[in-house]
């Protein structure tokens, strides 16, 4: 027991931290279109039995706008990934409310009560700390249990997912790092043997990460790519069809659970649009569209306006981590940078590529576990260099600037939307402490 207890001792500081700050941070709530986007299609799921959302974005006070489909249907082009995630709370929630009602306490089964959100939004919180945990021992197995639980730390709470996971957890983010951290895992455990049954899983999960964020459906090329690669190279040395055989396979399977576990999101679509299959499914609601011959890719790094390497600095050496990622495991580190350059260019091929009202570059809230690879990477080549405690300190101030930007944030100190001059952004963390020091006291210990 002992031992065991030994061995846990990074999950259990983890948890610790993962209580702590929810003490702090939490807030369960719908705010913003996004939000009641995502919560409309369970809340209509279940309560309704529809998938017409119109009285969802009614009540929230979003009706005006929205326009209707074709087929009838209000406009909703986010994902219903969440959602399927979300469900098991939410029905936890529903049988909580009629437990209640059946002793008499006033709580109406209708879906909009606190007891839902509260629910749900814990949902969120939970499916990020799983993901954390399962980042966590992918990292411990390629290096020492310091290295892993610092890098691990830093990339979490020196990042958008903290804002996320807590303070607005019913958008999707919190769930997308869930996803992809899970098709880490999946992809670590199929590479060790990577039979058809094997990818059938791998095909699930980015399945699932397509359901999540639609995005997230370039994570097919990694796989097919390795298969191809996998392929090519057996039949030099096999001189047989067998590794065809097998290449096809194990394709076949990834493929077809992939398309099974996406279904629900093309039946959504059907029912809405019309069509299975919507290639941009935002130009009817918000007027998005894409540019994939001049993409944002410098703004959507190092603008004022939500830029990656600006608002969280920190990935910058998650980033170059990934060089040195190579030595130790080239096709983790290939995975990792792929990813997240065909994620970049998307993101900066569409009109959207700032996030709108959002806290940081949201859309790569996802990729948390690549820059904690990143991160241990370069840890594990500093601590060689200098003591531990000046990495832990160098930690600490990029945990620091996030925090002074979350209060920002809050604060209106940094605009919801929008640019802002580049030494009032940096010279501002600075100085909004003793600029704002009785509102910054307010809203860390009221939350109103």
């Amino acid at each position: 027991m002992t031992r065991l207890l030994k061995l846990d001792r990074e999950t259990w500081a983890l948890a610790i931290l993962f209580v702590a700050l929810w003490f702090v941070l939490f807030k369960p709530w719908v705010h913003g279109m996004d939000t009641v986007a995502y919560y409309s299609w369970l809340r209509s799921a279940v309560i309704d039995g529809d998938l017409q959302v119109r009285d969802e974005f009614e009540h929230y006070g979003y009706g005006n706008e929205r326009g209707t489909s074709s087929t009838g249907y209000t406009y909703n082009e986010w994902a219903v990934g969440s959602a399927i995630l979300w469900s098991p709370f939410f029905l936890l929630a529903h049988g909580i409310s009629f437990l209640l009602g059946t002793l008499g306490v006033p709580v109406a089964m209708d879906g909009y009560g606190e007891i839902y959100i509260w629910a749900v939004s814990m949902g969120s919180a939970l499916y990020a700390f799983a993901g954390l945990l399962m980042t966590g021992r992918l990292l411990h197995s390629l290096f020492n249990a310091n290295v892993a639980f610092i890098a691990l730390v830093s990339a979490w709470l020196a990042s958008s997912l903290v804002f996320y996971m807590y303070s607005h957890p019913l958008m999707s983010h919190a769930n997308d790092m869930f996803v992809y951290a899970l098709f880490l895992t999946a992809w670590f455990y199929t590479r060790s043997k990577p039979t058809p049954i094997r990818y059938a899983l791998l095909g699930f999960v980015a399945g699932l990460c397509a359901l999540v964020h639609t995005q997230n459906a370039i994570l097919v090329f990694f796989p097919f790519t390795e298969i191809v690669f996998s392929v090519l190279k057996d039949s030099r040395t096999q001189k047989t069809n067998l590794p065809i055989r097998q290449g096809f396979l194990q394709m076949a399977s990834f493929s077809a659970m992939w398309w099974i576990t996406f279904s629900p999101q093309m039946l959504v679509w059907h029912t809405v649009y019309g069509t299975f299959i919507q290639t941009n499914p935002y130009i009817y609601g918000s007027g998005s569209s894409f540019d994939f011959i001049h993409p944002q890719i410098l703004k959507v790094l190092l603008s004022t306006d939500r830029g990656l390497f600006l608002w969280t600095p920190i990935t910058i050496l998650g980033v170059v981590g990934w060089i040195s990622l190579f030595r130790r495991d080239s096709r983790l580190a290939v995975l990792l940078v792929s990813t997240f350059v065909l994620q970049l260019y998307l993101i900066a091929s569409w009109s959207s590529w700032n996030g709108a009202a959002a806290f940081g570059q949201r859309f790569f809230t996802n990729q948390v576990p690549a820059f904690a690879f990143g991160l241990a990477t370069l840890i594990d080549w500093a601590r060689s260099k200098v003591a531990l405690r000046w990495i832990v300190g160098a930690s600490i101030l990029f945990i620091g600037w996030n925090g002074i930007l979350m209060i920002r944030y809050v604060l209106e100190d940094v605009p919801r939307m929008g640019t802002m001059p580049l030494d009032q952004f940096i010279l501002g963390q600075f100085t909004i402490l003793p600029r704002q020091t009785g509102r910054v006291l307010q809203i860390l210990f009221q939350r109103h």
